[in-house]
């Protein structure tokens, strides 16, 4: 007979132990997240990493304040920020692979009309390109240009011959003539006669620095960075295949000359830190660009390492599809061979381009410059 009870038993509600683990594990991640951002203004940062110093662990004299609580008093640090010199080894070769070759003559600036180019293309018979200057150091533009500066500063003064150069363009491509636009950069005499805010000036008398190649605009200038990728953009868009930059440099002396730079900078200013800049800057800009982009090397040394004008051959390949360099045929082989071990992409023989005066290199890429002979 089964037992009776004047009581009804209610059901027991089943207990959820996994909820615990839930809870520890949650109040653990608050912890931290509360720990990480509580602990930043005590990270110390080096170049061996960051570390946390907290006050409580840290050395300290203790006394009584005026209410009899005890206190700790540490010796007073001076904090100061060290900023390193800028470190490119970071970039990665991108530029040069496939570039086609080029054979070209050079076509200064004050020979950019329709008669000229129309005698400089009948002499390609050798050759496949033409090198048009289309902003020589005296900064005056052979076209049309609507980058912010030429227009905030009247730099771009409209002819017929620069309302034709568009039409002279299309007619060259039609005759698939490979087309490269050279453009100053770092030497600009108009630029620095309407704008005092973009050019190196020197220290004792405040004046544009000058020297025998013209007037030196600052490669830390922004203005001027943003100028050059303008116009380079344009010229894309022109038709133009490639844009190649020259002047990009810093003046070097014989004597140390002081210099006034237009920007506060947070390292010591140099020539390589300028120039290396500027290029590192123009090429990232111009990163999706149309056509091929290129850039002038002006000193030997450049070949293989940074020069005293700031250029540097082998950080200039990573980012640049070919390196023009004035040479001789009796220097080109040796060149090669000094820069051939920092190709990483394409043809040594396409990537630097020999610039000679009147006579043709056996290479598969030059630019011929005309020089009248002395008599």
């Amino acid at each position: 007979m089964a037992k009776r009870t004047e009581f009804y038993r209610g059901r027991r509600k089943k207990r959820n132990y996994a909820i615990i683990p839930s809870i520890i594990i949650t109040g653990v991640i608050t912890l931290i997240v509360v720990l990480f951002y509580g602990m930043q203004k005590y990270a110390v940062i080096t170049k061996e990493g960051v570390t946390i110093e907290l006050p409580i662990l840290m050395e300290g004299k203790t006394t009584i304040d005026s209410e009899g609580n005890e206190v700790k008093v540490f010796d007073r640090v001076d904090a100061e920020l060290i900023y390193d010199t800028p470190d490119y080894s970071y970039i990665k070769s991108e530029a040069g692979e496939d570039v086609p070759e080029m054979r070209a003559i050079f076509v200064p600036a004050e020979n950019v009309n329709r008669e000229k180019l129309q005698e400089y293309t009948a002499r390609l018979s050798l050759g496949n390109a033409l090198v048009i200057e289309m902003k020589p150091r005296s900064g005056v533009l052979n076209w049309d240009c609507y980058a912010t500066e030429a227009l905030n500063y009247g730099l771009s003064m409209p002819t017929e011959l620069t309302a034709e150069l568009p039409t002279l363009v299309t007619e060259m491509k039609e005759r698939d003539i490979y087309l490269t636009a050279q453009i100053s950069c770092c030497l600009d005499e108009l630029f620095a006669s309407r704008s005092t805010t973009v050019t190196l000036r020197r220290a004792d008398n405040g004046g544009n620095y000058m020297d025998d190649y013209g007037t030196w605009l600052d490669p830390y200038n922004l203005s001027v960075r943003n100028y050059v990728v303008e116009m380079a953009q344009e010229l894309f868009a022109m038709g133009f295949d490639e844009v190649v930059l020259a002047d990009v440099m810093h003046p070097t002396f014989a004597e140390p000359v002081p210099l006034v730079y237009t920007r506060e900078l947070s390292t010591t200013p140099s020539s390589s830190t300028a120039v290396c800049g500027f290029a590192v800057n123009i090429a990232k800009q111009l990163r999706d660009r149309e056509g091929l982009l290129s850039i002038y090397i002006d000193a030997p040394q450049a070949l293989v390492k940074t020069a005293d004008n700031g250029q540097s051959g082998p950080l200039f390949l990573k980012m640049f599809d070919r390196v023009y360099y004035r040479t001789d045929k009796f220097a080109y082989d040796y060149n090669k061979a000094d820069i051939a071990p920092y190709v990483e992409k394409g043809k040594v023989e396409d990537r630097l381009v020999p610039v000679v005066e009147n006579y043709l290199p056996d290479n598969s890429s030059w630019v011929l410059v005309d020089v009248a002979e002395e008599e």
